[in-house]
């Protein structure tokens, strides 16, 4: 039961420390669209969504920007076949990963890396062509190895002396600072992939 009083009880004001200043609404609008780009940002990043939409492109798909849809670029011309859409996939998600990606590698490094995955494709291609149904499909196969290895050089690329990781967690620092209030599902839960 509550007390009388001479002024009327209000159940759900705000409280305020002092010495705190108050956040405005469109103080709280714009941090939120900022962490909002952000989370976007590294979505499209993420070597997961890069392997995502390599396959898609291996099969020979392209994806339509306004609708984010993928549609068979030649509905004709057939798909390679699965054993290699799923060896390839299989093979690079253990080279491009979040940890590859948040690295501190050397252009030295890079370099490796990248002739090892040059050497195991030109050997994985000349050995199974005719499992690949590729045969001499050269064109074919200088699609799908230009595919694969810019694909590749690109996510290496980011993690050159730390670069990607320092975007990451500079991000991470302007959006906690323009975020004065802890908010539910906030930049930290987009990130949990990354962990």
């Amino acid at each position: 039961m509550q007390p009388e009083t001479s002024q009327p009880y209000i159940q759900d004001q705000p409280q305020f420390i002092e010495g705190e200043v108050p956040v405005k609404s469109d103080e709280l609008y714009a941090a939120q669209i900022q962490e909002d780009r952000i989370k976007n940002l590294i979505y499209q990043i993420s070597p997961d969504h890069q392997l995502l939409e390599l396959q898609w492109r291996i099969k020979g798909y392209i994806k339509n920007p306004a609708t984010g849809l993928w549609s068979k670029l030649n509905k004709d011309s057939p798909e390679p076949s699965p054993l290699l859409v799923s060896r390839y996939i299989s093979y690079l998600s253990g080279i491009l990963n979040q940890n590859t990606t948040l690295s501190n590698l050397s252009s030295g490094e890079i370099n490796n890396i990248m002739k090892l995955i040059i050497e195991w494709l030109v050997d994985d291609l000349d050995a199974n062509s005719e499992i690949y149904d590729l045969g001499k499909d050269y064109s074919e196969r200088t699609r799908i190895g230009s595919l694969l290895l810019n694909t590749t050089f690109m996510v290496l690329k980011r993690a050159q002396n730390g670069m990607e990781s320092r975007r990451i967690f500079k991000a991470l620092s302007v959006t906690e600072n323009l975020s004065a209030m802890p908010q539910q599902g906030g930049l930290k839960e987009a990130l949990k992939f990354w962990k």
